[in-house]
């Protein structure tokens, strides 16, 4: 899109925080970027589940088999991670509304694509493989703009309030939108579903250039910095002296901030035994002890879901928190406790109602550490802050459901769940020991 629409000043831009914002859990309506940008954003998550069921699908009923859809799945996963740290780059050279639009454009045309060959083909092996990985690498290089964007059309005081409303839509998205793309897959083809998320990839990119953003927002903290002009094409950042300082590398990112420093371990240690739990020792378990089958399996999925949405709800109704650092990291501890107690819980109801807890301390968790880091880190290096989380989280899925695997086929899947509770609290408990951490 042309650069004179990043020039245009929305008229509707936010006020200053002020006692009355703060608070409104639909406060963040009032600004049309926002609604913009969750109008879009919800109608592609719908987009996402539609892929999720109809790819699959694709695959085995085009005769493929299991061991091509895990290494079509493989080819889509690795390129995520390797750009996701290029994306949180991006998104503070271009800023975030730019990398978005142009990712969006190209996976509708990538999808669009994939829609063609499952409507009028059989698509084979090596095409299905081409589109998976370009749309990995574009999913790993939006996903840290998709976090950055909102201090871009937010002010502090309804952050918290707006990231709540974003984890709530994904979590309703996906609820809903498995059943809808199971339906549409059913009943016509998994061409017509994609075509559909192809779709909603359109509606997302209309979105985002209907947007007017300021071309540069000035955040005033001693932590932060003037955010990089939109046709600059270096990357600094302005200190409180006015010194211009070289973008800092990974490792000094790293040292330089407790909340990094605890946001990316407890990132490494939630994903490192999360992946496997979920996706290997729950199914396991529901298959084995609790006898409850793959209908036991999904009520599990949705009450962690529905815990989840709750959750996420909750945390932006009560934006007055004070202390959202040690707020966090206690109802991650909750959550660990939660965890624990799955495979304790006397069956299929126990181990539903500890998923809800953990889905609810999950989103309370997320929500607060993201606003947070929105909040307190320096805008024009926000975008590499979140690629180096997203990183974590990506990096340490495959190996976590490797190990998982191995362990659970000596041990049986119960003893996941204590070990995972165990990782995650020692994770919090560094996190509450740091100053920092206690102070936010």
């Amino acid at each position: 899109m042309s650069s004179s629409m990043d020039n245009l000043v929305e008229n509707e831009q936010q006020q200053p925080a002020n006692t009355q914002t703060r608070g409104s859990f639909f406060s963040p309506f009032k600004v049309r970027n926002f609604q913009l940008l969750f109008a879009g954003q919800t109608i592609s998550t719908l987009g996402d589940t539609f892929y999720a069921v109809a790819l699959p699908w694709l695959v085995l009923t085009t005769g493929g088999n299991p061991q091509e859809l895990g290494i079509i799945l493989t080819a889509y996963g690795l390129p995520r991670i390797g750009t996701v740290l290029l994306g949180g780059v991006l998104s503070d050279k271009l800023r975030p509304r730019r990398v978005m639009l142009l990712a969006d454009i190209a996976r509708a045309v990538l999808v669009g694509i994939l829609a063609i060959l499952g409507i009028w083909g059989h698509p084979v092996f090596w095409q299905l493989l081409a589109v998976a990985i370009p749309l990995g690498a574009l999913e790993g290089l939006f996903l840290p703009a998709s976090f950055v964007i909102l201090p871009d059309i937010l002010d502090d005081s309804t952050l918290q309030a707006g990231n709540s409303l974003n984890f709530s839509s994904t979590q309703m998205a996906n609820l809903v939108g498995s059943g809808i793309a199971g339906a549409v897959v059913g009943a016509v083809s998994s061409g017509v579903a994609l075509a559909i998320d192809a779709g909603t990839f359109v509606v997302s990119a209309v979105s985002l250039a209907a947007m007017r953003l300021k071309k540069a927002v000035a955040v005033a903290s001693t932590t932060d910095v003037m955010v990089e002009d939109m046709a600059s094409a270096e990357i600094s950042k302005e200190t409180a002296t006015g010194e211009s300082e070289t973008a800092p590398g990974f490792w000094q990112i790293l040292r330089g901030s407790a909340l990094v420093q605890v946001a990316f371990i407890v990132a490494v240690i939630a994903n490192l035994t999360f992946g496997g739990m979920v996706e290997v020792a729950l199914p396991v378990l529901a298959h084995s002890s609790l006898n409850a089958g793959a209908t036991g399996f999904g009520l599990m999925l949705a009450a962690f879901g529905g815990g989840a949405l709750i959750g996420s709800i909750a945390t932006g109704t009560f934006s007055k928190l004070s202390h959202r650092g040690v707020i966090s990291l206690l109802a991650a501890l909750l959550q660990a406790l939660a965890i624990t107690l799955i495979p304790y819980s006397g069956g299929l109801i126990g181990a539903m109602l500890c998923l809800l807890l953990m889905g609810f301390m999950n989103s309370i968790t997320n929500v607060l550490f993201i606003t947070l880091m929105q909040e307190n880190l320096p805008r024009a290096q926000l975008g590499r802050f979140m690629g180096i989380i997203l990183f974590a989280s990506f990096g340490s899925y495959p190996i976590s459901v490797l190990l998982a695997g191995i362990l659970i086929n000596h041990t049986g899947p119960a003893i996941m769940f204590p070990v995972s509770g165990a990782f995650l609290a020692a994770g919090a408990a560094f996190g509450l020991f740091q100053r920092e951490i206690r102070k936010l």
